[in-house]
């Protein structure tokens, strides 16, 4: 006769696997902890998370005032008085991060080394100067599809002027027009074109969300759905005049084989090549 635990294999598996996670857990030693916490510390510190630290491993450095900095860099710190930046503060009498040392750390070394590399936080070096408040950039960064700012590929201040001259509300890119930052790069969009898509007079991000997204080519959404923020009307499925129910079903409309001139096009005014 087989001895009663047998019977049941569901309770000899339980046994097994409680026996199992106990050794393990066993096993883990204070110093296997440790450098797992080490590990962690360090990703941490990849994604740009802990600001400041190569100026605060500088024995000495001390906070010296914007008024130093005005010193060599008169043209920057005359643009960053009329700037967004300029204009935030954080109050308190013992409070020295102020103005230039906010995002570029103490200058102190910097001012006694009469400048030079490696002396101050260069936020187009290190994007943790721009993540340490703009938090929820940093997080869009993050997502599927965005630009290649985490991977070191390039900086916020290509497309941004910290203390450039007034800018939009919201942004840090130039009143002139914020398509110039998408331009700098993407020059086959700018046109001009015969038959121009007029999405593009209200910027780039009508259609796209500039950090990133979790739609292809940053899109603000997916499939039609992105056309038909815009291109929809009360005898809707018919769109300018013409029915597109069975087209619908087709695909997205700038990847279908129709409006494929989707920023522009000089040559068929329903921007389809």
């Amino acid at each position: 006769m087989q001895p009663r635990l047998y019977r049941y294999p569901v309770t000899v598996l339980f046994f097994a696997a409680l026996m199992f996670s106990t050794v393990c857990f066993a096993a883990e030693t204070p110093g296997a902890e440790t450098k797992k916490e080490k590990k962690l510390t360090e990703k941490v510190k990849s994604w740009g998370a802990v600001p400041w630290e190569g100026i605060h491993s500088m024995k000495g450095a001390e906070y010296v005032g914007s008024e130093a900095c005005a010193v060599c860099h008169e043209k920057q710190a005359l643009e960053f008085k009329h700037s967004t930046h300029a204009r935030i503060s954080v109050p308190g009498d013992d409070v020295k991060a102020q103005g230039c040392e906010m995002c570029h750390g103490p200058g102190s070394i910097h001012v006694d080394n009469g400048g030079g590399r490696g002396t101050m936080v260069n936020p187009k070096e290190n994007v943790s100067a721009c993540f340490t408040c703009h938090m929820d950039k940093k997080a869009e960064f993050s997502l599927p599809h965005h630009h290649p700012v985490r991977e070191g590929k390039m900086s916020c201040s290509d497309c941004h002027k910290a203390h450039g001259e007034e800018v939009r509300p919201w942004s840090a890119t130039s009143l002139e027009n914020i398509n110039e930052a998408c331009f700098h790069c993407h020059k086959e969009q700018r046109g001009p074109f015969v038959w121009e898509h007029e999405a593009l007079r209200e910027g780039c991000a009508t259609c796209h969300k500039v950090h990133g997204s979790v739609n292809d080519k940053m899109l603000m959404a997916r499939d039609n759905n992105l056309c038909l923020r815009c291109h929809t009307q009360v005898n809707f499925p018919s769109i300018g005049g013409s029915g597109h129910a069975g087209r619908l079903a087709s695909g997205p409309c700038f990847s279908a084989g129709c409006h494929t001139a989707v920023h522009g096009s000089n040559f068929d005014e329903h921007l389809r090549y």
